[in-house]
C-alpha cells in the first residue's frame, strides 16, 4: 500500500475543461485543481488539470478508474484532451508545495490571505479573507473565483440574504458576509468541503451570519434570497437552474461563474424558461460570469 499521494495530471484545451472537471469531481471530489496558462506558446497545452489521490487502500482502485476515464475522454475529445501522466508526492512535500504556491491576492476591496500568513501591510486598506482551502474549491487564484468575488463586491447590499451554491472553501460565503449580507446560506454536495468551509468561516469571524449545509444533495434555504452566487461548471448550472429559480425572490440577482466562453449561450438558453434575464457578462481569460436578474427587463445581447 502506497504511503504517498498520487498526482495525476492531464493537459487540455479550454473547451474540454467542463467535461474533465465534471469527471474529476465525480471520481475525486474536490481533490483536483485546474491550472491555466494564458501565455502558452503555440503547440503547448494552455490548461492542465491535476487530480490528487490520497494514500490508502483505495488509492490503487481510484487510480485505475481515473486513468480509464481520462483515456475515454481523450479518445472522444478529438484532440482537446491530452495523455494523462502521474507522479508520486510524499505528504510533507505535498503540503509544503501546496502552501508555497499561494500568496495574498487583492481583488477590489478584498484581499485573500492564506491562513498561515499575516495580512500584508501594503494591503491594510483592504478587507481580508483568511483562507485555507484544504483541497476544497476556492483558493482565490482561479479566474472564476476572482470573477465571483468582484461581482459580489458590486452586488451585495447591507441586509441582503445570500445563497452560495457549491461553497467549497467557503470563500464566496465569507466575502458576502464581510460585504454586509445579513445572512448567508452556503451549500455543497461534497462532504469533504465541510470541514474546510467551517474552519474558514470561524477564522473569519462570520459564523453568526453563515448557515453551512454540507453535504447537501439539493440547496434549499429557509427564506428567499436577494442574491444567489455559484461558481460551478456550465453543465451543472444548467441542471440547477430550477433550483436557482426556487431560491431567489422576485427581482433577485443570480451570479453564475465558472462558465467557459463556448458554453455561454447554453447557460443563457437554460435560464430563459425560469425568467432569468441576462444583465451583464464579465470575462477573465476564457471564463465568463453571467449576471442575471429574476423577472427583470429583456435580455441583453450575449458578448463572449
Amino acid at each position: 500500500m502506497s504511503s504517498q499521494w498520487t498526482d495525476i495530471s492531464v493537459p487540455l484545451q479550454p473547451e474540454a475543461v467542463d467535461d474533465v472537471s465534471m469527471t474529476l469531481h465525480r471520481l475525486v471530489g474536490t481533490s483536483f485543481a485546474v491550472e491555466t496558462r494564458p501565455s502558452a506558446a503555440a503547440g503547448e497545452w494552455p490548461v492542465t488539470a491535476h487530480a490528487y489521490l490520497a494514500p490508502g487502500k483505495g488509492q490503487a482502485h481510484a487510480r485505475r478508474e481515473l486513468l480509464r476515464a481520462l483515456e475515454m475522454l481523450r479518445i472522444a475529445g478529438d484532440g482537446v484532451v491530452g495523455v494523462a501522466s502521474e507522479a508520486s508526492v510524499d505528504a510533507d512535500g505535498y503540503r509544503t508545495r501546496w502552501r508555497e504556491f499561494f500568496a495574498p491576492i487583492a481583488i477590489g476591496r478584498l484581499v485573500i490571505v492564506p491562513a498561515w500568513l499575516d495580512q500584508p501591510p501594503d494591503q491594510a486598506d483592504r478587507m481580508p479573507i483568511f483562507l485555507d482551502s484544504a483541497m476544497a474549491f476556492g483558493t482565490g487564484r482561479h479566474p472564476t473565483t476572482q470573477l465571483a468575488l468582484a461581482a459580489l463586491e458590486s452586488s451585495v447590499d447591507p441586509g441582503d440574504v445570500v445563497v452560495d451554491v457549491g461553497t467549497g472553501s467557503g470563500v464566496l460565503a465569507i466575502a458576502a458576509a464581510k460585504l454586509g449580507a445579513a445572512r448567508v446560506h452556503a451549500f455543497d454536495r461534497d462532504p469533504e468541503a465541510g470541514p474546510a468551509a467551517a474552519a474558514n468561516i470561524r477564522r473569519n469571524g462570520v459564523a453568526d451570519r453563515i448557515h453551512l449545509t454540507v453535504p447537501s444533495s439539493s440547496p434549499g434555504a429557509s427564506e428567499l434570497a436577494t442574491l444567489v452566487v455559484a461558481n460551478i461548471v456550465a453543465s451543472v448550472h444548467v441542471k440547477l437552474m430550477p433550483e436557482y429559480a426556487g431560491l431567489l425572490a422576485p427581482a433577485g440577482r443570480l451570479l453564475l461563474s465558472g462558465v467557459i466562453d463556448t458554453r455561454v449561450e447554453e447557460v443563457v438558453a437554460a435560464a430563459r424558461p425560469f425568467l432569468f434575464n441576462l444583465q451583464g457578462v464579465a470575462a477573465a481569460e476564457e471564463w465568463r460570469l453571467l449576471d442575471f436578474t429574476k423577472g427583470a427587463p429583456p435580455f441583453i445581447d450575449v458578448e463572449t
